[in-house]
């Protein structure tokens, strides 16, 4: 056990005893792999690890837990994304207890038939700048370096989207997993078929990707999750940092970094006066 899963779970361990939540979403071990858990008990804390294998963004349960008050384990981009959702009213920030765990990186997870066979360091761990995340009630400080490839890829900055939406299968994965994807009736899921239809329509993937970018524009927090869930591995977090990145040179914001600092969007007016 690493000195960051033994201070983690004394933290956890002191919330749960205190009753200062109810539960604590955090990781363990599943087989040979990590998948999300819930605590609610001082004695399931043992459960809890935290590693380079802690990819999922536990952020997108919390509108479903907006009743109780709740702990989470957040890197930096799960971090960013609490930010984006209390200032979207999606949940409160009085009722999270942000145990933020410093991070150097997550690695890109496997998908079924992935005829990669060493680790890698997630692309858009690549280009985090966000190492803890911005909001935190508790710091649990983890040091060192970002874990090391075992396969080396190199990245590729320039990409034929046209080639790589052709790729999409349009099973929503991208949209399911996203925290910030949570509109109660979705333009792109295919019910309004004068916009993308339900069906697969070659013609109609662009469409759908770009109408889902233009939507995360000034949003996305570049968590990967989207790109993690895709079974085609389309580097959609390479699209939204594009995005992102016209949004810090022409008005200087990052999504996820401020409470107090409203999204461009929200507060441009024509003639470029606040």
């Amino acid at each position: 056990m690493s000195r960051a899963e033994e201070e983690l779970r004394s933290i956890v361990r002191k919330l749960l005893e205190r009753k200062d939540v109810e539960l604590v979403l955090g990781y363990e071990y599943y087989g040979r792999s990590v998948r999300p858990c819930f605590v609610s008990k001082p004695e399931e804390v043992e459960r809890l690890v935290w590693n380079s294998d802690c990819w999922f963004n536990l952020a997108t349960y919390l509108r479903s837990l907006r009743s109780r008050r709740v702990g989470i384990v957040a890197k930096g981009c799960d971090g960013r994304s609490i930010v984006e959702l209390v200032k979207e009213n999606q949940v409160d920030r009085g009722s999270i207890v942000v145990i933020a765990v410093e991070c150097n990186g997550v690695f890109k997870p496997f998908k079924y038939g992935s005829t990669h066979v060493g680790r890698r360091l997630a692309d858009y761990c690549r280009r985090c700048v966000t190492r803890v995340s911005p909001v935190a009630d508790y710091l649990v400080k983890k040091g060192g370096q970002a874990p090391e490839d075992e396969n080396t890829v190199a990245g590729d900055n320039a990409s034929d989207w046209l080639s790589l939406f052709r790729k999409c299968l349009k099973c929503m994965a991208c949209v399911k997993a996203c925290p910030l994807c949570y509109c109660t009736e979705c333009s792109i899921e295919g019910f309004k078929p004068d916009l993308v239809h339900r069906l697969r329509v070659p013609q109609e993937l662009f469409t759908f990707h770009l109408t889902r970018a233009l939507h995360m524009a000034g949003r996305c927090v570049e968590c990967g999750a989207c790109e993690s869930a895709c079974p085609v591995e389309i580097p959609l977090t390479r699209l939204y940092h594009e995005l992102n990145e016209w949004f810090r040179e022409n008005y200087g914001y990052a999504p996820g970094m401020s409470l107090s600092e409203a999204p461009p969007p929200l507060v441009f007016k024509e003639g470029g006066e606040d």
